[in-house]
């Protein structure tokens, strides 16, 4: 990883696969991460199918803005609660941006959906942030010390406005988190074989 002032491999990158965890739920968690950061739930889902045979009868779908019935999805979203332990789900409606709603307190249990938002912030237990990708990459970010988590979608517009240093500034002022504390995990999104950008 480089970046600006940054000297070519001064950072620890490594390639590592999300592993499925078992269940109904369709959630793959970074292997490393679970093993480090026992208290962290941490994941991606996907549209499930793959171990029951049925994605194309009953997918996992999450879409709060699709066709599904609302009622089904809220069932979908109530059942991963369950599955992470955390009875607070956050999300929001995505705009391609850089605007990063902090969670200071837990609120109600539940899913709490805020619009005009592509990151999400917090260091409150049983807060499960949340964001949709598809070609986006999500981003999770963690100070393990002061146990603070951001979780970013980073499209390349989002990106481009500064999603991320938006993020690392929320974790700095809700935690004091330094950035050289912070550990950063990809998560799965499209390859650039499969998609340019110009």
């Amino acid at each position: 990883m480089s970046g600006r002032g940054a000297t070519p491999g001064a950072f620890p990158v490594r390639i590592e696969r999300e592993e499925r965890l078992p269940g109904a739920v369709p959630l793959y968690v970074h292997p490393s991460w679970a093993a480090r950061f026992p208290w962290l739930v941490q994941g991606t889902t996907s549209r499930g199918g793959e171990a029951q045979g049925s994605a194309a009868t009953d997918p996992f779908d999450l879409r709060l803005f699709g066709s599904v019935p609302v009622g089904v999805v809220l069932g979908r979203w109530r059942h991963l609660r369950e599955v992470t332990g955390c009875s607070r789900a956050v999300h929001a409606r995505q705009v391609h941006g850089a605007r990063v709603l902090v969670h200071e307190e837990g609120g109600p249990p539940g899913l709490f959906i805020a619009d005009g938002y592509d990151g999400h912030v917090t260091r409150t237990p049983g807060v499960l942030l949340t964001v949709s990708v598809a070609d986006c990459v999500p981003i999770f970010v963690v100070d393990p010390d002061r146990r603070a988590v951001a979780l970013l979608h980073g499209g390349w517009r989002g990106i481009a406005a500064g999603v991320l240093e938006e993020g690392v500034a929320a974790l700095r002022e809700l935690a004091g988190s330094p950035a050289e504390a912070l550990e950063l995990h990809l998560g799965p999104a499209i390859c650039g074989d499969c998609y340019e950008v110009g």
